[in-house]
């Protein structure tokens, strides 16, 4: 039994690598350490070279990058076990083959990357996972001094208040004692800022103009002139994905 718990809005990814190639294993643990390094992400990572050892781990993990040819071990069973106990964790599948991408329905798997992987194609697969991955994402806040569990896709906006950060939901106002600053880090992917200590979530934006934005509720909220750009691309890019 694991002996540990992870609320879906933790602050940290938790990521593992099962590579039996010493080499294979560690490029791609290089390469995911550089991507979340760029996107100023926190993510811990770990890298394992057999399927017993991660078995064995009490560890949690949110994302599993998994190649599937394992020396004297079936990569599909090691997932298989590792679903059962984590239900929504990511599983990418890695592969020399692409014969092996017929097995990932059997583990729900989210992508299928051929060795060696391409760190432009890696870059983006990531970019779309962590976009999409909201859509049960919980984040452990505060309204009137009770703590409870916020829908990540119910979030509007969250601005900076003193030094505390407010979350604005159809429900009403949640508060965290995290200032504005940490969660922009850990919520870039899914919110942008339109105006000073103020971000809003991509998905519900329903108009850009010269120095507003209409939300989904009908509520606008100011765009400063310097950050109409940004978030005129970030919108735009995330319609894209969204298609």
């Amino acid at each position: 039994m694991y002996n540990e718990t992870i609320s879906e809005g933790d602050k940290m990814l938790q990521i593992c690598v099962l590579d039996d190639e010493y080499q294979d294993g560690k490029r791609n643990e290089d390469l995911l350490r550089a991507y979340f390094d760029k996107r100023h992400m926190e993510a811990r990572i770990d890298r394992y070279t057999n399927g017993k050892e991660l078995l064995d781990s009490t560890k949690i993990y949110h994302m599993l990058f998994l190649d599937i040819e394992i020396q004297e071990e079936n990569g599909i069973e090691i997932a298989m076990e590792l679903r059962k106990r984590l239900p929504d964790m990511i599983i990418v599948v890695i592969t020399s083959y692409l014969k092996y991408s017929l097995e990932g329905y059997k583990i729900q798997a989210s992508r299928y990357l051929l060795k060696p992987i391409h760190e432009t194609l890696l870059y983006s697969e990531l970019d779309e996972i962590l976009q999409t991955r909201d859509t049960s994402q919980t984040l452990t806040l505060t309204m009137h001094q009770e703590t409870t569990m916020v829908k990540m896709k119910e979030i509007l906006y969250f601005e900076s208040i003193g030094r505390t950060t407010c979350f604005h939901t159809p429900q009403g106002v949640y508060e965290s004692k995290e200032g504005v600053s940490y969660w922009a880090k850990q919520l870039h992917v899914h919110f942008v800022e339109c105006h000073k200590g103020l971000f809003v979530q991509l998905s519900h934006i329903m108009q850009i103009r010269k120095d507003c934005i209409e939300i989904s509720n009908h509520e606008t909220l100011p765009l400063a002139r310097r950050r109409v750009q940004q978030v005129q691309e970030s919108w735009l890019q995330f319609q894209e994905m969204s298609l």
